[in-house]
């Protein structure tokens, strides 16, 4: 099947490659929702792609009006206007002529400019001019008889409710609907997109998150849990700590391309274990990458400072990236995507977020969180990606809980760090709880957090430590 390529980022990926050729698509939502930027980008991109487009404005938004608007965003050229981009002012017809004589108007159009796309915004309103139901349903149906003969890709753009969606006559004789609509989400304002129809075509369903930026429609596709059972590589090579007691509790590292949780309690150390493993990485010349929601660059910096642990030179020579993300600022829609290409494109090896707790408080759903966060690891898995996934445990001294929202089901390895209480004395301890494949060890060892860096020492002695 031919497609109109949209040129938009994951759309195209969404619709299985493209719109289908030829094919009738309504694009609804709410004023104000998007749909007009929508089509005029994917009209632009396809304008630089050599097709020739023919827009057609009614009573709802002058041509003028409307290429003023456009004039912002980067993906308009005037050089492209009158060639590939035909505007043409349908309301005026409509309006002096009556609306029986939209299609032959139509007609005259494609057979002048013999366009490859053919956009009528806002078709509300020329439904609004027919004086009855009976009417305007025999126009829509003349329309779509013409249409099959022209071979023109369409777009009919409406500001249609979405109860209406299945009822009113339009609908019937669209191969696609696309329905965009907004919502307030844990302080954000989102938009999303539905595809409710694809005529011939598979697509992903479900709603997808999009941003109007400066340079476009920006797509984040719905994060989902993988379906399908996980095919990839089990690689052996191990990837440590550089903590020699720690990688031999491990027997030998991390099992390469596996998600590991370390959980523990505030001041437990967790950031300076994760930190210390892409340090490691970068010593032997793997790239690293850690995602902080917790603490900025300098803050680590500064951290790595007091243990004694060079960190500028390999910030320097790019095998250590971090980003600092405000978790105020956090969307997992949208930052599920920029991880994944911030991962491609610098060919990490090694990757941390700290933590995943600041995840979950970003997301109102926790059936959502817990839905993107399967979905995460099974991509950087897929990936061969050795991943860190630090997690808040705000039970001090509980028993050996890893975190209250029941995520361990995604980690490979668990290790979990506590304080113990010991003669008067407060102690830190580290447990491997999991470790898949891996014969590792079972003791529960103190470590310390020194000017020296990390140090493993002796198994807990005393059974009442853990109490």
């Amino acid at each position: 099947m031919e497609r109109l390529k949209t040129g938009i980022k994951n759309l195209d990926r969404i619709l299985g490659g493209g719109i289908p050729l030829y094919s009738l698509n309504i694009v609804s939502g709410a004023p104000g929702s998007g749909k007009t930027i929508f089509v005029q980008n994917i009209v632009f991109n396809s304008a630089r792609n050599g097709l020739k487009s023919l827009y057609l404005t009614t009573i709802s938004e002058s041509q003028f009006k409307m290429v003023r608007h456009l004039q912002e965003f980067k993906f308009f050229t005037d050089e492209l206007l009158g060639d590939k981009f035909i505007y043409a002012d349908l309301g005026d017809v409509a309006r002096k002529q009556g609306p029986d004589k939209i299609l032959g108007y139509l007609t005259d159009m494609v057979k002048k400019y013999k366009p490859n796309i053919v956009v009528i915004d806002s078709f509300k309103a020329i439904r609004d001019l027919f004086p009855d139901e009976k009417t305007f349903k025999a126009f829509v149906f003349d329309l779509a008889a013409a249409l099959s003969i022209w071979e023109v890709t369409v777009f009919l753009i409406g500001e249609y409710e979405e109860r209406e969606l299945t009822v009113l006559s339009e609908f019937a004789i669209a191969d696609g609907i696309f329905h965009l609509y907004g919502q307030e989400e844990k302080k954000f304002q989102k938009r999303y997109l539905r595809i409710l129809k694809m005529r011939g075509t598979p697509f992903e369903q479900g709603e997808h998150l999009f941003e109007i930026t400066r340079t476009g429609i920006k797509v984040y596709p719905r994060i989902k849990p993988a379906v399908e059972e996980l095919q990839y590589e089990v690689k052996a090579e191990k990837k440590g700590f550089g903590i020699k007691d720690l990688d031999e509790m491990l027997n030998g590292g991390l099992p390469e391309g596996t998600i590991t949780i370390i959980s523990g309690g505030t001041g437990t150390g967790k950031t300076t274990f994760a930190l210390k493993f892409l340090l490691e990485g970068a010593e032997r010349g793997e790239k690293g990458l850690l995602l902080s929601f917790e603490e900025p660059l300098a803050q680590l910096k500064s951290n790595a400072y007091f243990l004694g642990w060079e960190m500028d030179r390999y910030l320097k020579n790019g095998l250590l990236d971090i980003k600092f993300i405000s978790p105020i600022e956090l969307d997992v829609d949208k930052h599920a995507f920029e991880i994944m290409d911030m991962i491609e494109k610098d060919r990490v090896e090694r990757f941390v977020i700290d933590s995943i707790s600041s995840f979950e408080s970003s997301v109102s759903d926790i059936q959502k969180y817990k839905d993107y966060l399967w979905a995460i690891a099974q991509e950087l898995k897929r990936r061969h990606i050795t991943t860190i996934f630090t997690v808040l445990n705000e039970d001090l001294f509980s028993p050996l809980v890893i975190t209250k929202t029941q995520i361990s089901f995604i980690a490979d390895n668990i290790i979990v760090l506590r304080y113990v209480e010991s003669d008067s004395n407060i102690k830190k301890a580290i447990g491997i709880l999991k470790a898949r494949g891996i014969n590792h060890s079972r003791d529960l060892r103190e470590y310390e957090i020194t000017p020296n860096g990390i140090s493993i020492l002796g198994k807990l002695d005393k059974a009442n430590m853990l109490r």
